[in-house]
């Protein structure tokens, strides 16, 4: 996320919450699909279909980790976005004001 000057642009950073959403909706179900899958090929591999479905348990739980993690991200990326804009929106009048205070300089 860029910034200009002093802050965050939440505009991008509300884009980039929604592709991280967007991605992590295309992760939902990702676990189950991957063990649905390993299933049917095993089911089909004959004599090796040992090996796919150690293959299987062996990464289970690191396409769990995967999943929850994308989520994660997008909850994440989306709740930074909302409280950048939530404390922007707040503290804006107070930097609008601030330079009243100082003397006016004359060259």
């Amino acid at each position: 996320m860029s910034t200009e000057g002093t802050g965050a642009n939440t505009w991008e950073a509300a884009t980039k919450g929604e592709q991280a959403a967007a991605l992590a909706e295309a992760m939902v179900g990702l676990d189950e699909t991957f063990s649905s899958l390993m299933d049917d090929i095993a089911g089909k591999a004959g004599w090796i279909a040992s090996g796919y479905l150690n293959f299987k348990f062996e990464l289970e739980p690191e396409i769990a980790t995967v999943q929850r993690n994308g989520l994660s991200l997008a909850d994440s990326i989306q709740s930074g976005a909302s409280e950048i804009a939530r404390n922007d929106h707040e503290s804006s009048d107070g930097f609008v004001e601030s330079w009243h205070e100082m003397p006016e300089i004359n060259f």
